[in-house]
């Protein structure tokens, strides 16, 4: 009987101990995602559903986007859907390549198109999901980009090419609006 009791001990500390393992791997993985959004909310702060242009990337300014490839330009829009549709629009190079992305909340992306499906003009109608808006009546379902959660990324690349140097692209870039509708 004495010899049992060190291996129930034993055996409640490893129980104990991949309990708090377990536990804290899962918070990670859930909580990382959220915080890296939060952290980039608040450099965003004051430039939320507007969009942000990027220079390209070199040693100065390369964390301004995490890991960034110096042969992209990057523009991002922080949004918020809790008060409007925003309708994002622009022109797209028609002989580099070029994307938009969007992420949710905690970093899931959800949304991608580039310059193979998108030929020379996007027109999107962000909104939540499961939205009702009479602003998307009339708007094909394809243009409409349903958000798992009200606040989230959207990002642009560019590729810098000899057909598409910085400062044409750079042009292209800025020509990127952001609309609020009404919701």
């Amino acid at each position: 009987m004495a010899a049992t009791k060190p291996i129930i001990k034993k055996s409640i500390f490893a129980l104990v101990l991949v309990v708090i393992a377990v536990t804290f791997y899962y918070l990670t993985i859930w909580a990382t995602p959220y915080y890296v959004q939060s952290k980039f909310a608040e450099k965003s702060a004051g430039y939320v559903n507007v969009p942000r242009f990027g220079n390209q990337p070199n040693a100065e300014n390369s964390r301004v986007i995490p890991l960034p490839n110096p042969d992209f330009l990057y523009s991002t829009i922080n949004y918020d859907l809790k008060e409007n549709v925003l309708k994002i629009s622009g022109v797209v190079p028609d002989s580099t390549y070029w994307s938009i992305s969007a992420y949710q909340e905690n970093t899931t992306n959800y949304f991608v198109e580039n310059e193979e499906k998108v030929k020379t003009k996007f027109e999107y109608y962000l909104a939540p999901e499961g939205s009702t808006s009479e602003v998307l009546k009339n708007v094909p379902k394809e243009k409409i980009i349903y958000s798992p959660t009200t606040k989230g990324l959207i990002l642009f690349r560019y590729l810098v090419s000899k057909a598409y140097p910085v400062k044409t692209l750079a042009e292209l870039q800025h020509g990127v609006t952001v609309e609020k509708l009404a919701k």
